[in-house]
């Protein structure tokens, strides 16, 4: 058995049995991570009010080869999550987002770009930024770390480059111009939509925003991720579906 310390930003927490907690940990080093905390029900636990999700921590865990659950002995808060989870609809965007994680992410790998996009996120909304644009631009970015995303640059079937209004090919998950476009099920996507997706490729979101794109926009972009999403899975995130949901029946 071996110990290991980290920065970490919790993705999931549930109970077990009476007294202990199952937690998903999201770690730069060594990916997604899953532990026990022992103890952490009790009334005196040393993880009182540290094990919230998307709460970023320093974590400390012990590792013993052949299992599947670490040991999580010590737990430090960094930052806390509350301010975003204060309300409905920061909680469903807050449990969207460790879904992506928790599906996309890869177990005992380095995962310093996914970290580090998790992480960005967070702060900016925590920090005000439009939830709306952090959504779309976390999906677009998740989708891309992971090979999914098609290039908004050149067509991959003539090599011409993409302008102004594009199509993607749902059977085969690319973008292409127009004149490529031809049979199955197709999307055309906007000057708009383009101009987000090659922004997003070069800025971060504080930059992005200072020229937040129009929410017509954002919308169209939130169902294009949602089509590739859906297509790589063969399925769709739960908590996409609850979110969707929940705020239609609140609206």
């Amino acid at each position: 058995m071996h110990s290991s310390s980290a920065e970490g930003i919790l993705l999931d927490v549930f109970n077990l049995q009476e007294r202990d907690r199952i937690v998903s940990f999201l770690t730069a080093e060594q990916g997604k991570k899953r532990g026990v905390a022992r103890g952490a029900r009790t009334k005196f636990s040393r993880f009182a009010g540290q094990l919230q999700p998307l709460t970023k921590v320093a974590v400390t865990w012990f590792e013993k080869e052949g299992q599947d659950l670490v040991r999580i002995s010590d737990v430090e808060l960094i930052r806390s999550a509350s301010t975003l989870q204060s309300d409905l609809e920061g909680i469903l965007l807050g449990s969207y987002l460790a879904d992506h994680m928790m599906e996309f992410a890869q177990e005992n790998e380095e995962s310093s770009t996914s970290y580090r996009l998790l992480d960005a996120t967070l702060d900016a909304l925590l920090s005000g930024c439009d939830r709306n644009l952090a959504a779309r631009y976390f999906e677009v970015w998740v989708l891309r770390l992971n090979g999914i995303f098609p290039a908004p640059t050149e067509c991959p079937l003539c090599g011409r480059a993409l302008e102004e209004r594009v199509v993607f090919l749902e059977s085969e998950a690319i973008l292409v111009c127009l004149d490529c476009a031809q049979g199955g099920r197709r999307i055309e996507v906007g000057a708009e939509e383009l101009e987000f997706l090659r922004r997003s490729a070069r800025e971060n979101l504080q930059q992005m925003s200072q020229r937040p794109s129009a929410p017509p926009t954002l919308h169209k972009i939130e169902g294009l991720c949602a089509r590739i999403r859906r297509q790589f899975l063969q399925s769709e995130l739960k908590s996409y579906r609850v979110m969707k949901q929940t705020l239609a029946g609140v609206v």
